[in-house]
């Protein structure tokens, strides 16, 4: 089972008096951008420490000034401590030694402010500890122990979707099956070959990086291995921007090679939440599921990884902050907006038609979809 983390009162409680004790940060820190990753996110020359010795702490509320624009952003940990569209100012995990980063969570920075590797970055106080009880309430745990999870399915983040009129044992989301960075690669790879994966949408990967995952001394997915051989696999190497023309020119390429090949289906990026969890919301809501239905599918994922208790505070602000919030994107709707009413089928019939599917192809979608698994 998932270690036992602080109450979240107790965090409160013990990170209020961090926050009392601590001198209002007064200093503007400098720096310039080190470089940018495929994604858009800009790592700076500054290593988190140099923003806590200036005063700064994690639930600040901080000003950022950099390629000709000023804007205001919460100094935290990971992506997910803000809102899907937002910006923060991160300090990866907490560590000092790492360097700080500006980024907007599954968007991208850098195409969003044409900022460039080496241009100057100004950061200072705009509110000390405004953002602090959000940054909490956000703050999840896991580990990458085998030990510490009660099945290899949950270990795996490893499942069959069954939502709305979605086709028995057709389709299945899952970590990364070939990615062994979080040590589940070899226990996905096992549990796609007992399902009968029989094509696989790689959201996450290019051939590079293949490659490099094949030639690892600690791999061992034999079968995605033999499925990528037979050509059914296909490599997306897609960002976590939902809403640029890359990220969507892809999946419309993903879903027309499932389309052309038969299922069971697996769709992973490299821990089956972000990108994977997008994508399924937009295949569920095709096949006719219900919000409520594709919104505990997708928190499945925090109560697998970080122990999210079932409709907790906690559990219902991530999956307002991310699957409410895609299915406004994919309906068109306004952040905050209700999904009450809406018409889910129509609403991901008419993404997939703006993203270039034809509705002969939505069709077919909808029928592989829909269809039981032999």
């Amino acid at each position: 089972m998932v270690k036992k983390r602080w109450s979240f009162l107790a965090l409160v409680l013990v990170l209020s008096l961090i926050v009392g004790s601590t001198a209002l940060a007064q200093s503007t820190v400098t720096g310039t951008i080190l470089g940018l990753d495929k994604y858009g996110n800009a790592t700076l020359d500054l290593l988190t420490e140099a923003l806590l010795d200036a005063g700064f702490e994690f639930g600040d509320m901080l000003q950022v000034e950099v390629a000709g624009v000023t804007f205001q952003a919460p100094f935290v940990t990971a992506y997910s401590d803000v809102d899907v569209g937002s910006l923060l100012v991160r300090g990866p995990g907490g560590e000092p030694a790492a360097n700080a980063m500006l980024a907007v969570n599954m968007g991208n920075f850098a195409g969003t402010y044409g900022v460039a590797e080496g241009g100057g970055v100004s950061i200072s106080l705009a509110e000390k500890g405004s953002y602090l009880s959000e940054w909490l309430i956000r703050q999840l745990k896991r580990t990458n122990e085998r030990s510490d999870y009660p099945t290899d399915e949950v270990f795996a983040n490893f499942r069959a979707v069954n939502t709305g009129q979605m086709g028995k044992g057709i389709y299945y989301r899952s970590s990364s099956p070939v990615n062994n960075e979080l040590q589940r690669a070899a226990y996905a790879d096992a549990l796609m070959k007992a399902a009968g994966i029989r094509t696989v949408i790689n959201l996450a990967d290019g051939q590079d990086e293949l490659d490099d995952y094949l030639c690892q001394p600690d791999f061992n997915s034999p079968y995605y291995q033999e499925l990528y051989q037979e050509g059914r696999v296909v490599l997306l190497n897609m960002g976590v921007d939902f809403r640029s023309a890359d990220f969507q020119g892809k999946l419309k390429s993903g879903l027309e090679f499932l389309i052309a090949h038969e299922g069971p289906y697996l769709i992973h990026c490299n821990e089956g939440k972000d990108r994977a969890g997008f994508v399924s919301a937009l295949l569920e809501a095709l096949v006719g599921s219900t919000v409520q239905e594709i919104k505990e599918d997708y928190m499945i994922t925090y109560m697998n990884y970080y122990g999210v208790e079932y409709g907790s505070e906690q559990y219902e602000k991530i999956a307002e902050s991310n699957v409410l919030a895609s299915l406004r994107d994919i309906a068109g709707l306004p952040a905050g907006a209700s999904l009450e009413g809406v018409d889910l089928v129509r609403a991901a019939e008419d993404y997939l038609a703006q993203i270039g599917l034809s509705a002969e192809q939505i069709e077919l979608l909808k029928a592989r979809l829909m269809a039981d698994a032999e």
